[in-house]
């Protein structure tokens, strides 16, 4: 267990994924997502794994509205000053993604680090190619735990599946897009960019896609 302290912000959290990956090294945790079901999930989780709610604990909400620049239920000081912001695999569903490093930045204490692991630039399944960002969702971050990452619900995974696929805005992200956003939102210090191993295989049976996985982590300056 971690002595010194280490606050996490995992957002867009799912049922939490990258907080299981990485809860032992931090001292809290703090979830956010716009899903009520995902943060159910992402709770009984934490609590059946003997969690109390100061280690890990997940709240419903949306950091990125452009409509509301500072959401008065996260104004409390543990929504803020983390050492670190993590976004896995959601990063592709956000209608302003330099919106969104922005706003994460900002929650960031000085020497804070943003992460974000998302796909490298691929063809839409509709043969859009990498240029057709214009699915317009708002700003929903409806993102990928129904993506397949060995996230199974009973019954209504299928239709979750199909729910967060459409609202898939990005085609995946290059080096330079993300140094750019990084650097825009201010945390464009140490950057830096690595593609991990084999990929992920996402996609209901029917059409099974590979994709690509980066990781990219910039820092506070």
């Amino acid at each position: 267990s971690p002595t010194t302290p280490f606050k996490l912000l995992d957002y867009a959290c799912g049922t939490g994924t990258i907080t299981k990956a990485l809860s032992q090294h931090c001292t809290r945790v703090i979830g956010i997502d716009v899903s009520a079901g995902m943060v159910g999930a992402y709770n009984t989780t934490a609590s059946n794994q003997g969690l109390e709610e100061e280690e890990v604990h997940a709240f419903v909400g949306d950091l990125i509205d452009p409509e509301v620049p500072r959401p008065g239920d996260f104004e409390g000081e543990v929504f803020w000053e983390f050492d670190a912001a993590m976004v896995g695999l959601g990063f592709h569903h956000f209608a302003d993604v330099g919106l969104a490093a922005r706003r994460l930045g900002e929650r960031l204490k000085r020497g804070g680090v943003l992460v974000v692991m998302d796909f490298l630039p691929h063809e839409d399944v509709h043969g859009h190619g990498n240029g057709g960002h214009g699915h317009g969702h708002g700003h929903g971050h409806g993102h990928g735990h129904g993506h397949g990452h060995g996230e199974k619900e009973d019954g209504g995974e299928k239709k979750e599946e199909t729910k967060v696929a459409e609202t898939v805005v990005h085609m995946g992200f290059s080096k330079e897009e993300v140094q750019k956003l990084f650097e825009q939102a201010g945390v464009g210090l140490d950057f830096g960019y690595k593609v991990l191993g084999k990929g992920v295989v996402i996609g209901p049976e029917e059409k099974r896609m590979k994709r690509e996985v980066f990781i990219a982590r910039g820092t506070k300056a």
